[in-house]
């Protein structure tokens, strides 16, 4: 088979970036004249499929690494370094002018010679996708937002992160910020619960929130670190490397907030920190809490954080302990928090031992 180029794609990008990054710019495709009557009627698409050639490929492995850290098999990926140096990419169609496409979402460098454009068809292409998307949420949970951290894509992060948090603040966008842009300043994607990035943060506010739902690092995966310190900060850190990055939020942070949402600093003033307020206000709240989180996200990153690397103590990998059966309630519990008396293995509580707990005023013992 003899594959005939009918096109070429003009993009800003000169060389191979990360397609993440390529997929929010424009790109034009300028076909041969001679097949512009091929594009009859293709505007009354919103999303159409390209193929194209990786022309700068040279070689290729049949394993590698992918941009989740993991190694796959090269037809099991989406590198562009394959025995036949192809790539299909569905992008939003902008316009097309005569024999000239302009798109977004496309991640093919200037001068890559386009083979064939295809409709996405809802009929033939969403059939295929929700398995497909099931398939990759079932063997990587994390798959989405990887995809989500790696194009930046701050709002929908967001979006994410609400359905863990149960409303929208300034306090979760922040963390979701700091999250996103801190995993792509450090080339690490989120984390898949095995501990290799962990996550350091110095509060236990909404912001530390944010930290989980993007970065996937929670307590019971071992994966986030808790300093009671107070301060809306945290350190991102991959093993094996104790060099860590630390952002941390500027201490006019809230100013910049009351000057640009002075609405939602009156209502968070009166329903949160009061206690106080109608069902109206805190109804208010929570569409003005939502108008500050999503706007927080197109201030500038240096505006409101900095990020600076630091030095990182890194802990043991989290050791596995037997469980013991309190001989008082009969229930189970970890082995090192047994306290025993005479013949008795007691949990914490029977035994009337002060244990410590975290709750919104931090580490308290009870």
């Amino acid at each position: 088979m003899t594959l005939k180029e009918i096109g070429k794609i003009k993009s800003r990008f000169t060389e191979k970036e990360d397609p993440f990054v390529m997929r929010k710019h424009e790109s034009r495709i300028i076909l041969n004249e001679e097949f512009t009557e091929g594009l009859y009627r293709l505007a009354e698409n919103s999303y159409i499929r390209v193929i194209f050639g990786f022309h700068l490929s040279t070689g290729y492995s049949l394993k590698g690494p992918v941009y989740t850290g993991e190694i796959k098999g090269v037809f099991a990926s989406r590198s562009p370094n394959r025995p036949s140096p192809i790539g299909t990419t569905t992008v939003k169609l902008i316009r097309v002018d005569k024999n000239e496409l302009t798109v977004s979402g496309l991640d093919a460098i200037d001068g890559s010679p386009v083979y064939d454009i295809k409709p996405y068809s809802s009929v033939f292409d969403e059939i295929e996708a929700e398995p497909v998307k099931k398939e990759w949420n079932y063997t990587d949970p994390r798959s989405e937002m990887i995809r989500y951290v790696r194009s930046h894509d701050l709002k929908v992060c967001l979006l994410k992160a609400g359905s863990l948090h149960g409303h929208f603040c300034p306090g979760l966008s922040s963390g979701v910020y700091a999250s996103v842009t801190g995993l792509n300043k450090i080339f690490q994607s989120p984390s898949d619960g095995m501990e290799k990035l962990l996550a350091i943060t110095e509060t236990n506010s909404c912001f530390a929130d944010g930290i989980q739902a993007i970065t996937g690092c929670t307590f019971g995966n071992n994966s986030l670190i808790y300093h009671d310190i107070g301060k809306t900060a945290v350190t991102f850190v991959v093993r094996g490397d104790d060099t860590g990055l630390r952002i941390r939020m500027k201490p006019d942070f809230h100013s910049i907030l009351s000057e640009a949402y002075p609405e939602f600093s009156r209502l968070f003033t009166k329903v949160i920190k009061e206690r106080a307020g109608t069902e109206e206000d805190r109804a208010a709240f929570k569409v003005k809490g939502r108008e500050a989180a999503f706007g927080l996200l197109s201030i500038p990153f240096d505006s409101l954080f900095d990020a600076a690397e630091v030095k990182v103590e890194i802990p043991l990998y989290a050791p596995i302990f037997d469980n013991r059966v309190c001989s008082q309630c009969n229930e189970e519990f970890m082995g090192p928090k047994a306290v025993k008396t005479n013949s008795d293995i007691l949990c914490r509580k029977c035994a009337g031992i002060g244990y410590p707990s975290l709750t919104g005023e931090g580490i308290i013992t009870h």
